[in-house]
C-alpha cells in the first residue's frame, strides 16, 4: 500500500489540549488521577490476542495505569460497538483496539473523537474504504514476514522435488475481506511463482476463512477432500489458527507430514504444541512477537496522553521462521 498522509484522530482532538502536556498523569505522579487504558480485541480468547494484551498489561500497570482487557468476539459488531460505548461511559483514557469488521473504523473513529478519547489500531487497521488510515496503527510487516514464510514453503517444495510432481499441490487459506491479511497471501504466492514459474495454477487453491481454526478446517477440508489426486499439500495461512485448521483437514484425510504434507504457521504461537505432534503437518511457522506489538502499542499510547508526544502512524515488528528443532523456549519465551 502506497504511503498515505494520515490524519491522526489523536492529533485532532483539540489542539491536544485533553491530553498533551501531562493534562492526565498516571496515579504514582503526585497522586493525580490514574489512567485507563482499554484493550478491546476481535478475537479475546485467542493465544495472539490474550498475548499481545498482557504486553500491554505489562506497560500500563509499570506505568501505575488500570488496564482492562475486553473481548470483541469474532464476526461481532453488535458486541464490538457495545464495548466501544462502554469505555465512553465509563471515561477512559485511551483505547488500543483490534477491530471485528474494519467497516466499522468510521464510525468507531467518530464516536471516539467526540468524546475525546485517543486510539490506537493494532493488526487489523482502523481505515476507511480507500485504505486510509483513520488512526495509528501497530501491527507486523505483513507482506514481508508473507515472502518469509513463502521462503520455508519453497525451501520445502525444492528438499523434496515437487515442483514436478502432479501429486502435489498447494492451498492457500486467506482472510480476503481483512486488509493486513491480504498481503500474506499476495507474498506467499509469489514466492512460489517466482521460484516455480512454470508450476501450474490448476495446482494452486484458494479457501478464504475468518481466522478462527473452526472454519479454515471446514474450507480446507472441502479442498483436500474434492481433490483426492493430491497426496502432497503444501498449505499456507495467515495466522496459526487457520495453519491448525489445516493440520487437522490433512490427518483427518491420512495426509500426514510423514506422507509429504507441510503447513506453514504465521505467528508461531501454536507452534510449540503442534511441533510435538509427530502426525501433524504444521511443522513450520513465521514467529513475530504479540507481545512486541501490546508493548509497543500501549507505551506510544501512554506518551501521547501524559506528554503529548506524537504517535507514529505505522509501527509494525518483523520475524523470523522457526522449525522443530529450534529452541522455542530461547526464541519465544512468552508462550512456555
Amino acid at each position: 500500500m502506497k504511503k498515505i498522509m494520515c490524519v491522526l484522530l489523536v492529533l485532532t482532538l483539540a489542539a491536544g489540549a485533553a491530553f498533551a502536556g501531562g493534562g492526565k498523569q498516571q496515579s504514582a505522579s503526585g497522586g493525580q488521577k490514574q489512567l485507563t487504558i482499554a484493550g478491546i480485541y476481535k478475537s479475546g480468547d485467542q493465544a495472539w490476542f490474550l498475548t499481545e494484551g498482557k504486553g500491554a498489561q505489562g506497560v500500563v500497570e509499570a506505568a501505575g495505569g488500570k488496564w482492562m482487557y475486553m473481548d470483541a468476539k469474532i464476526n461481532d459488531a453488535a458486541t464490538y460497538i457495545q464495548l466501544i460505548d462502554t469505555c465512553i461511559a465509563q471515561k477512559v483514557d485511551g483505547i488500543i483496539t483490534c477491530p471485528p469488521d474494519q467497516n466499522l473504523s468510521p464510525a468507531v473513529v467518530a464516536k471516539l473523537k467526540e468524546a475525546g478519547i485517543p486510539v490506537i489500531a493494532v493488526d487489523d487497521a482502523l481505515q476507511d474504504e480507500s485504505g486510509k488510515l483513520l488512526a495509528p496503527w501497530v501491527g507486523i510487516d505483513a507482506y514481508n514476514i508473507g515472502l518469509q514464510s513463502g521462503k520455508a514453503g519453497v525451501e520445502f517444495v525444492q528438499k523434496n522435488n515437487l515442483a514436478n510432481d502432479p501429486s502435489f499441490g498447494v492451498l492457500l487459506l486467506t482472510v480476503d475481506t481483512v486488509s493486513s491479511c491480504v498481503p500474506r497471501t499476495e507474498a506467499q504466492l509469489k514466492s512460489i511463482k517466482d521460484a516455480f514459474p512454470s508450476f501450474p495454477d490448476s495446482r494452486i487453491w484458494r479457501a478464504d476463512s475468518d481466522g478462527t481454526t473452526e472454519r479454515a478446517n471446514v474450507v480446507a477440508t472441502a479442498v483436500i477432500t474434492g481433490h483426492p489426486e493430491i497426496k502432497k499439500w503444501l498449505v499456507f495461512a495467515i495466522n496459526d489458527e487457520g495453519a491448525q485448521g489445516g493440520a487437522r483437514a490433512l490427518e483427518a484425510a491420512g495426509l500426514t507430514y510423514e506422507n509429504g504434507s507441510l503447513v506453514i504457521g504465521f505467528g508461531g504461537y501454536l507452534a510449540p504444541d503442534e511441533f510435538a505432534k509427530p502426525s501433524s503437518p504444521f511443522k513450520a511457522a513465521a514467529y513475530f512477537s504479540a507481545t512486541d506489538v501490546g508493548k509497543m502499542s500501549a507505551q506510544s499510547l501512554l506518551d501521547f496522553i501524559t506528554s503529548g508526544k506524537p504517535i507514529p502512524e505505522r509501527q509494525a515488528v518483523s520475524a523470523r521462521t522457526i522449525l522443530p528443532g529450534d529452541d522455542l523456549r530461547a526464541i519465544m519465551p512468552e508462550y512456555f
